[in-house]
């Protein structure tokens, strides 16, 4: 893959840093946000606002597997065999419950990427492994990292293809695609959830409920500027939630918290999310206008 710098006259946007694919506005030379992975999963990090303010953490020390932008399902059956998803090393305590049946989401090197406007749209083949390596499924993840109008933008898609025997996803709490906020936006720091039909306040206005918008937003302290938010919209036809809420920050998107979903062997399970990092106060009629935003053909 080519990388140039935006002031290159033949610019993509893209630019290289420690196996990080950092996203440029082209137009600005801002950075709007990045994709990378390691031996364990890929995720999108970091993801900024115009301000140039981040609005998702890397990983928490608690909680490490919550990684910027991500996916993630635990369990995942296959014939006799389970795997676990969710969870990843480093492992917070000696006989963490969570990890057991730990596979991984291996990444394949060779990432696509073009130009869009206003950014850049990355496509990662990946083999989701068990513990002992063997392949248990196989994913496409599309991943757009734009900007436009007031914000900067990041889609993102999920296809997991029943490629190595039929699959089952239980319904469980640890499964679906989200984010781990940046620490200034999560309640637990002052900040407050936002979703539609006017609720405010704690996680549990949305916790376990369906909405057409989940955010975080805080209005920072000590000179930091106006407010900042993150916002995600749900881009699954129809889909409303339900959403997985935590005050410290953690937000899914987990069609596996109600329902059993079934995938017969060759046959696949999509899932997709919008994701906005934004300046100033939500609104409703911003976010309205962020769900019709398209990043418009390669350039």
């Amino acid at each position: 893959m080519n990388l140039f710098h935006p002031g290159n006259p033949d610019a993509q946007g893209l630019v290289a840093n420690e196996g990080t694919r950092l996203v440029l506005d082209p137009r600005t030379g801002a950075a709007v946000g990045g994709i990378g992975a390691n031996h364990f999963r890929p995720w999108v990090f970091p993801f900024y606002a115009p301000s140039g303010r981040t609005v998702v953490q890397a990983f928490p020390h608690a909680h490490p597997w919550h990684n910027g932008i991500f996916a993630g399902q635990n369990p995942v059956l296959n014939g006799g065999r389970t795997g676990n998803f969710w969870a990843v090393p480093p492992i917070r305590c000696e006989g963490d419950p969570i990890f057991q049946n730990v596979g991984r989401v291996q990444a394949l090197p060779e990432i696509e990427a073009r130009s869009i406007a206003g950014g850049a749209e990355f496509r990662l083949n990946c083999v989701w492994r068990d513990e002992g390596e063997a392949p248990f499924l196989t994913e496409t993840r599309t991943v757009r990292l734009f900007a436009a109008g007031d914000a900067h933008f990041c889609d993102v898609t999920s296809t997991r293809h029943a490629s190595h025997g039929a699959l089952r996803f239980p319904k469980t709490k640890f499964g679906g695609m989200g984010l781990r906020a940046e620490p200034l936006l999560s309640p637990d720091a002052g900040a407050t959830v936002i979703a539609d039909q006017g609720r405010r306040g704690a996680a549990e206005v949305v916790h376990e409920q369906d909405s057409d918008f989940v955010a975080y937003e805080a209005g920072l302290p000590f000179g930091q500027g106006g407010p900042l938010g993150v916002c995600m919209m749900i881009r699954d036809a129809g889909a409303r939630g339900p959403w997985f809420i935590r005050d410290f920050g953690m937000a899914m998107y987990n069609p596996t918290w109600r329902d059993e979903i079934e995938v017969p062997e060759n046959s696949s399970w999509t899932i997709s999310l919008r994701v906005v990092a934004y300046d100033e106060a939500l609104t409703d009629e911003r976010v309205s206008q962020w769900k019709g935003v398209e990043a418009g053909p390669a350039v």
